[in-house]
């Protein structure tokens, strides 16, 4: 009984843990920040904060008899053929397509809050400029509404004739669930898997043979060395 109160209790928080979400936020204007955030946790990584330094730690020298470790030989993979190299780009790019697809519907933007000011000394081109982005911000954000999951867009577009310049400002997050993040990876690395386990699995008998106690005569015989035998 004890042994199934915890089993259910590491399977509730793995599920707890698999609903949190990851993710980053942008802010841009004034200055750049960039947030990462991991469930309820926010941690800025730019700008960075000022470290103090370290003091180098002095490396000891090697002792006397102690031998350096070298390094072990790597087995290399067989060189891969014209028609290897056609099937693993058809399965890359069908896992990759297939990967993107389920990542775009998970994927949340939010919060969605940009606001770009069109200002210039030129009256008729921060009108233009402003017409194709309107034009572009109307066509654009329909399709990606259907691809992604934007619960709240604030985009605006302003225009400023006093000669002021061209501005842009906001907040753009990005984030996911860890749950939808692993069957993303899993969409992708399960095909390419199965590929590079058949590349092994075909290749297999590629590996020089060992040597066995005989030697083998251009016929082909196996003749062994007897032992010489001891003058007494």
């Amino acid at each position: 009984m004890t042994a199934l109160k915890i089993i259910g209790i590491l399977l509730l928080i793995f599920l707890l843990i698999s609903l949190l979400r990851i993710g980053a936020a942008v802010r841009f204007g004034d200055a750049l920040t960039v947030r990462l955030r991991v469930g309820p946790i926010r941690l800025t990584v730019f700008p960075k904060k000022a470290k103090k330094a370290k003091k180098p730690k002095e490396e000891k020298p090697p002792e006397a008899g102690e031998k350096e470790k070298k390094p072990k030989a790597k087995r290399k993979l067989p060189k891969l053929t014209l028609e290897e190299i056609f099937d693993l780009a058809e399965t890359a790019l069908g896992a990759l397509k297939r990967t993107l697809r389920r990542l775009c519907r998970r994927l949340r933007f939010d919060p969605l809050d940009v606001t770009v000011v069109f200002g210039g000394s030129d009256p008729a081109g921060v009108a233009d400029a402003y017409a194709y982005a309107s034009a572009a911000m109307w066509t654009l954000m329909p399709k990606a509404e259907e691809l992604f999951d934007i619960p709240d867009p604030s985009l605006h577009l302003r225009t400023d004739y006093e000669g002021g310049q061209t501005d842009a400002r906001g907040t753009i997050g990005v984030s996911l669930r860890i749950c939808d993040l692993f069957a993303v990876l899993f969409t992708l690395a399960i095909p390419m898997l199965k590929w590079f386990l058949r590349f092994k699995r075909e290749h297999r008998d590629d590996a020089p043979a060992h040597k066995g106690a005989g030697e083998t005569t251009p016929d082909g015989d196996n003749q062994t060395k007897e032992p010489e035998e001891r003058i007494a």
